[in-house]
């Protein structure tokens, strides 16, 4: 109850405005769970499941991307008539509507595939939508993993609750520190980049995608580490996902909780259907899902063209039958092989370039942002746009890889709790002096936008 109310208050104090559709969300689809359930025929729990899907997915389209599919279809009519003009309908976006949406879909169908029981406490399934650390930004759990743990007596363990402590120091840490500090950098280039030698892009492609990394992740840590404070965990978000090989790799490491439901609720279904073509088939449902995946983010083509990007990205590894094949970089080792290294930074160097569209407002700019980079240029010495504070940042994103690289195999990327106590003090002093004197105030995070 405690938790409830907390987390209600918490969303509420956010965006007070959408408060009622929250708790219209959590009963709707808990009653439907039950119904799921209770009806004795198969085609009334599919008629029951498919009320469910029309309104979560209706939320979604409504509240999400009504303006968009009503402003492309204007500007289609737009090219076979005469200028029609229109007023957007400036639909409020209501925070977390995509986390805790899907969290719900796959809830229901959990329940309609009899993976789960449905929950027969109102109390308990509105915590399991409305936990308060992870309704704005995820992590997307399953019922099947965090019902049990609201439902069964939590017991204080210190070891737990240090260990959620260094993760909202190292959340924190990569937030105002890693993030924000890029975030000048982002700002200024993105903003004035025909001013920029194609070098400078790059190091503002490059600040961009450690920000973006930094920013998510370090919510996620918080998120994750404030509910170890409770006793409950939530599963792991992001899992050092630049040091990964292929692009397999990396997105079985980069926003796990989505990655995963999009595997167990559209991939795995869509894969099985296509089937019968064999590597067209699941070259088919790879690009489908990840288009799907870049939807997700945002109601623009800037999103699905990076959804669609990822996906290629997968077919020389269909292909090639490694699909699956990727092991961890210098596993047990500090320093990796030269080819691994080569891998590495070859990836890097492609989420980088594709983060691009992630960041532009269209995709015209982002090519034109692409065509900057690979200019001349590029191999000009960059300017020096921020004079020390360039070299601050530079140092510090060096020293948050470093932390990040030799926990790659722990629980999570401040995982110091086998290292001896004067050790880990120094580290926690360091890090938290790092955050008073470079630590800079930021208002929102960047995926409260989706």
């Amino acid at each position: 109850m405690i938790l409830l109310v907390s987390s209600i208050i918490f969303y509420a104090y956010a965006d007070y405005r959408f408060l009622i559709l929250l708790v219209l969300s959590i009963i709707i689809n808990y009653y439907l769970g039950l119904k799921i359930r209770k009806a004795e025929k198969e085609v009334l729990q599919r008629r029951f499941l498919y009320l469910g899907l029309i309104f979560n997915i209706g939320l979604l389209i409504y509240f999400k991307y009504f303006n968009f599919f009503y402003e492309s279809f204007v500007k289609v009519l737009n090219v076979f008539s005469a200028d029609l003009s229109y007023n957007s309908l400036q639909i409020l976006l209501p925070l977390g509507i995509s986390f805790f949406t899907f969290q719900t879909l796959g809830y229901l169908i959990d329940v309609y595939n009899e993976e789960i029981e449905p929950s027969k406490n109102l109390l308990e399934f509105s915590l399991f939508v409305s936990y308060f650390p992870k309704i704005l930004s995820g992590p997307i759990e399953r019922a099947s993993k965090m019902m049990p743990q609201i439902k069964e007596k939590r017991n204080f363990s210190y070891d737990v609750f240090v260990d959620g402590l260094r993760q909202i120091l190292w959340g924190l840490f990569a937030k105002v520190v890693i993030a924000e500090n890029c975030a000048d950098f982002v700002d200024l280039i993105f903003d004035n980049y025909t001013d920029y030698s194609g070098s400078v892009l790059l190091i503002g492609a490059t600040f961009y995608a450690i920000q973006l990394y930094a920013d998510f992740s370090g919510y996620s840590n918080m998120a994750i580490g404030v509910s170890k404070l409770f006793g409950i965990q939530l599963m792991r978000n992001f899992a050092t996902p630049f040091f990964s090989k292929n692009i397999s790799d990396f997105w079985r490491k980069w926003h796990i909780s989505l990655t995963t439901w999009m595997l167990d609720y559209v991939f795995t279904p869509l894969s099985f259907t296509l089937r019968k073509y064999q590597k067209t088939g699941l070259i088919i449902s790879i690009v489908f899902t990840f288009v799907l995946v870049g939807f997700w983010h945002g109601a623009n083509w800037t999103f699905v063209f990076y959804g669609l990007l990822h996906g290629i990205y997968f077919i020389p590894l269909v292909y090639y039958g490694k699909l699956n094949s990727s092991k961890t970089t210098a596993e047990n080792n500090l320093i990796p092989s030269f080819k691994n290294s080569i891998k590495m930074v070859s990836l890097f160097m492609i989420i980088v370039l594709t983060d691009v569209f992630f960041r532009v407002d269209t995709v015209f700019l982002g090519f034109q942002y692409l065509q900057g980079i690979f200019s001349k240029s590029l191999f000009y010495s960059p300017e020096i746009i921020m004079g020390n504070t360039t070299y601050i940042t530079f140092a510090l994103v060096l020293f948050f890889l470093f932390i990040e690289w030799i926990n790659k195999e722990k629980s999570h990327d401040f995982d110091i709790r086998n290292y001896k106590l004067v050790v880990r003090w120094t580290c926690y002093t360091f890090v938290f002096v790092l955050t008073l004197i470079f630590g800079k105030t930021s208002e929102t995070f960047i995926y409260f936008q989706f």
